[in-house]
């Protein structure tokens, strides 16, 4: 609202001094887009304009954001309310938390963000975990590394298969559980 007050006094000013009528279009410009957001209330972001710890995600034209892929995400990893999940079990590499965070990941995590955080930091750590998923989606899943924008197909699979994940096959049985609560998220 301060912004609208402090927009609408320029305007009043810029009338009066000459060449004015250039900064009285710009500032018009300027109040119509703050109005909108007023107007608009709560903006959704899109995940093309998600930045984690300098990384960032450029997703073409998703139909989710990153929030609600992560948040299907969960409800696949561990039912969306067991933050104390501990996955695979009979894998010498386990995989903990909402999110099922494995240690190569955390790792990854750990090297650019100089940390020392072990997986068993996930369990009973959603921040942490949406964090670590956050900041691996944003240096895997971009543009330049897959030679094109990446979907919410490919998030969710590099999450679930490594960096490559959204190469292998073995991952399109999880990004097909995703897609499905996806669809059953908007629906409500």
């Amino acid at each position: 609202m301060t912004c609208l007050i402090y927009c609408a006094s320029l305007l009043k000013d810029s009338q009066n001094k000459k060449g004015g009528e250039i900064m009285h279009r710009l500032i018009f410009v300027v109040l119509l887009f703050v109005v909108g957001a007023l107007i608009s209330g709560k903006r959704q972001v899109s995940p093309s304009e998600v930045k984690q710890e300098g990384s960032s995600i450029v997703v073409e034209e998703l139909p989710y954001t990153l929030e609600e892929v992560i948040a299907a995400m969960i409800d696949v990893e561990s039912y969306g309310r067991n933050d104390f999940a501990v996955g695979d079990l009979n894998r010498e590499e386990k995989a903990y938390g909402c999110l099922q965070a494995r240690q190569p990941a955390v790792n990854d995590y750990n090297k650019w963000n100089e940390t020392s955080h072990q997986a068993k930091d996930c369990l009973g750590n959603r921040t942490l975990s949406v964090t670590i998923c956050k900041w691996y989606l944003g240096y895997y899943a971009t543009e330049k590394r897959l030679g094109r924008k990446p979907t919410s197909e490919d998030l969710v699979r590099i999450w679930n298969g490594g960096p490559n994940g959204y190469k292998k096959s073995d991952t399109l049985d999880h990004w097909e559980k995703v897609k499905k609560v996806l669809a059953k998220q908007r629906e409500q």
